[in-house]
């Protein structure tokens, strides 16, 4: 379900970070894999009945963002810093919404 997926890093609670595009079009998103959640925060993933994971971000210390595609070119450590101050801000009464990632 994704491609141009590339790792950035790994955040302050040891979360794998990367970039990627959805196959069906669209920017730049700046987030974490289920996958990889599985093996080191699986509290943080929920598998749907249909075979697809789900990230749960209110519980990591990174958000998911998307870049704008005019946006200028940002080094990792400058882009895995968004994604960390994204979820600082995020209201502590948010409504969950995971993001649905696909099953590898």
């Amino acid at each position: 379900m994704k491609t141009d997926i590339r790792r950035l890093g790994t955040s302050a609670q040891g979360i794998p970070v990367y970039t990627f595009r959805y196959i069906w079009g669209g920017p730049m998103f700046v987030g974490t894999m289920a996958q990889d959640l599985l093996a080191i925060r699986p509290e943080a993933v929920i598998a749907t009945g249909s075979g697809y994971y789900m990230v749960d971000y209110d519980m990591l210390d990174i958000a998911m963002i998307s870049l704008a595609e005019d946006a200028p070119r940002l080094t990792d450590e400058a882009t895995m810093a968004l994604a960390a101050q994204a979820a600082r801000i995020r209201s502590p009464v948010s409504v969950r919404q995971p993001f649905v990632q696909a099953a590898l």
